[in-house]
């Protein structure tokens, strides 16, 4: 199959975001974020895919958006995200990283252009409710697709945020601590889609090269959360 640059250029992002309980004080400023970023990126140039999910331990991989343009993507709103109960967040990695698999196996027994693979994680929990996936078995599964080339970027809040990314193997690169308040929420939102527009704009090989380096060193979310402890 004859690819041109257009076609090797395709991304597919994958974000999971974390519906759990301890989501309600900020669940107003999730929802305008996320419609934030999905705006953003609709009017980003470049061929892209979103899928996204949400989790808890009552859904615990809830898909609401599935290979849409970002443009066709469902905004969130208050009816479709409601936080509630635990967090099996190695369950819903597990299951969206096999869900990748499957694609990008249709994709290419179907003769498809390759996509470069950008997976998001928003949490501000820790895991708390798997019984699918342990620890363990999503380091090996994100480690493989890491070799393989994909971007694995970890948003974490009233967490070591590096600890946790650490135990299933994602670079320091590309794991940002926010804050679980209003203005960094939002903050969290805006240093995401700096660097997915960053990502987006770049090509296949740069991608690869830059994989453990997503924020390209600035985390605007963190900068803000350690500009106010030393006031």
């Amino acid at each position: 199959m004859h690819m041109t640059k257009k076609d090797r250029d395709r991304v597919k992002i994958w974000f999971l975001l974390d519906r759990s309980g301890s989501m309600a004080s900020v669940a107003e400023d999730v929802i305008g974020g996320f419609n934030y970023f999905l705006a953003e990126q609709a009017n980003q140039a470049g061929e892209c895919r979103m899928t996204v999910v949400q989790f808890d331990s009552e859904d615990p991989f809830e898909v609401i958006a599935a290979g849409k343009r970002p443009g066709d993507v469902p905004e969130l709103n208050d009816s479709v995200y409601q936080p509630r109960s635990l967090t099996p967040l190695y369950d819903a990695m597990g299951r969206l990283i096999k869900r990748a698999d499957d694609r990008i196996a249709r994709r290419s027994k179907a003769e498809k252009p390759p996509e470069d693979q950008l997976v998001v994680v928003f949490t501000d929990g820790l895991e708390n409710n798997s019984h699918r996936y342990d620890r363990p078995e999503v380091f090996e599964l994100v480690k493989k697709r890491q070799d393989d080339g994909w971007t694995f970027v970890f948003m974490g809040a009233n967490q070591d945020s590096y600890a946790e990314g650490d135990k299933v193997g994602l670079d320091d690169g590309n794991i940002q601590n926010y804050a679980a308040d209003s203005d960094n929420v939002a903050m969290a939102y805006q240093s995401m889609n700096r660097a997915t527009n960053e990502f987006r704009g770049k090509s296949h090989e740069q991608r690869i090269a830059d994989k453990a380096d997503f924020f390209g060193g600035l985390k605007e979310a963190e900068l803000e959360m350690l500009r106010r402890k030393n006031r």
